[in-house]
């Protein structure tokens, strides 16, 4: 029976998972290994990670240049994502503004705080114009 469980979950596996295979110096293997001892971090899930954020960023400038509005594309979205960015930070500190007591409201925390509204306003404001 458990010969018949390990057939049917090497064959889950086999059609689930691709294993990859790769050689790198002894030095740097056994280095790697006694980091994720020391962390407590499966290898495995290590390189899982690490393959999920590299397969996440962006091509390299010189992959893109060939693609002529991507890299421009690409530049507006990145704009955007610094916009809404800003936009959460400004609310955040207006937020924080606006919880201030009205006894404090002259205080140099209430002014420190309009003033990073003012100059997140102003940021978001030539972003927007440069997008």
């Amino acid at each position: 029976m458990p010969e018949k469980r390990y057939e049917s979950q090497k064959r889950w596996n086999a059609e689930n998972y691709k294993q990859m295979n790769i050689a790198v110096r002894p030095e740097l293997a056994s280095a790697f290994r006694m980091v994720c001892e020391q962390a407590k971090a499966p290898m495995r899930e290590v390189f899982i990670t690490l393959m999920s954020e590299y397969c996440a960023m962006p091509p390299p400038l010189e992959e893109q240049k060939d693609k002529g509005y991507a890299v421009r594309g690409s530049r507006r979205k990145a704009i955007a994502t610094i916009i809404r960015q800003l936009v959460e930070i400004r609310d955040a500190e207006a937020g924080y503004m606006e919880n201030i007591p009205e006894n404090l409201q002259n205080s140099s925390r209430y002014e420190s705080a309009e003033h990073a509204v003012e100059a997140l306003d102003e940021a978001i404001s030539i972003l927007e114009d440069a997008y």
